[in-house]
């Protein structure tokens, strides 16, 4: 599907823009998309990639949570391009690949959550929607978090959803390259199978009975993949499957 507005190339960003994106490298690839089409206008980039600063530099949320509420955010709006990247920040600060799974699940008590990371999550999957947080969920959270975690979650869960819309309505592509979406640490595996029999494109076994990647069969851009990806991550006994972004770090990270 091509984007309704295609990005514009590097060669024709502003300069602030292109110092911006050179300026946190270190975040991997998968923005340059997002970047380009936010090319287009230079002050609402500007202030769009301030507040995102603001909510990753000088968040007063702890980390892990931040990342639980837009994985559920993104999920629930339906935008791989968002759900990808945070898929791999959460790991990166030490969200189990189950947990990651389990925050695209139907239900979200089926998980072993701690009260604030539930709350949290029961937060994002309402706001996302458009939905009031009822009066016993806004005392539950009022109890665990003071008024500026409030405030940082509504606007978090905001900010996400306003990337989530306009990267959706756009049909903004994702940015070709970096790493595949699932990798297999094969020194943990347990050659249990359940990850060959959820998604038999993706996975095998090797000669010596340890699951292996499937040439060609987990390309990064192959959204419809992930549903089946995550619940392998999540069935895996030993912790063997890790859902992965293109290669980046927790600091300077756009909400994208």
């Amino acid at each position: 599907m091509s984007p309704r507005i295609a990005p514009l190339p590097a060669a024709d960003w502003p300069p602030a823009l292109r110092e911006l994106l050179d300026a946190s490298r270190q975040d991997g690839s998968g923005r340059e998309n997002l970047f380009g089409t936010l090319a287009h206008h230079p002050a609402l980039a500007e202030a769009w990639l301030r507040l995102a600063h603001v909510l990753t530099h000088q968040g007063l949320l702890e980390p892990h949570l931040r990342e639980l509420a837009l994985l559920r955010t993104s999920h629930r709006l339906r935008s791989p391009y968002v759900r990808a990247r945070h898929e791999g920040h959460a790991c990166d600060l030490g969200v189990s690949p189950a947990a990651v799974a389990a925050t695209a699940a139907e239900d979200l008590g089926a998980y072993d959550w701690s009260p604030r990371e539930e709350a949290v999550l029961h937060a994002a999957d309402l706001l996302a929607v458009g939905t009031a947080l009822p009066e016993p969920l806004w005392h539950e959270l009022s109890g665990m978090f003071s008024a500026a975690q409030l405030l940082e979650l509504l606007v978090l869960v905001g900010q996400c959803a306003m990337v989530c819309t306009t990267l959706n309505t756009l049909h903004t592509p994702h940015t070709p390259g970096g790493e595949p979406l699932v990798r297999v640490d094969q020194a943990r595996c347990c050659s249990a199978g359940q990850c060959v029999s959820t998604a038999p494109d993706v996975f095998a076994h090797d000669e010596d009975g340890l699951v292996t990647l499937v040439e060609g069969g987990a390309a990064e851009d192959r959204p419809a993949l992930t549903d089946r990806l995550r619940l392998a991550a999540a069935l895996c006994p030993s912790g063997a499957i890790q859902l992965t972004a293109p290669s980046r770090t927790t600091e300077g990270v756009p909400l994208s």
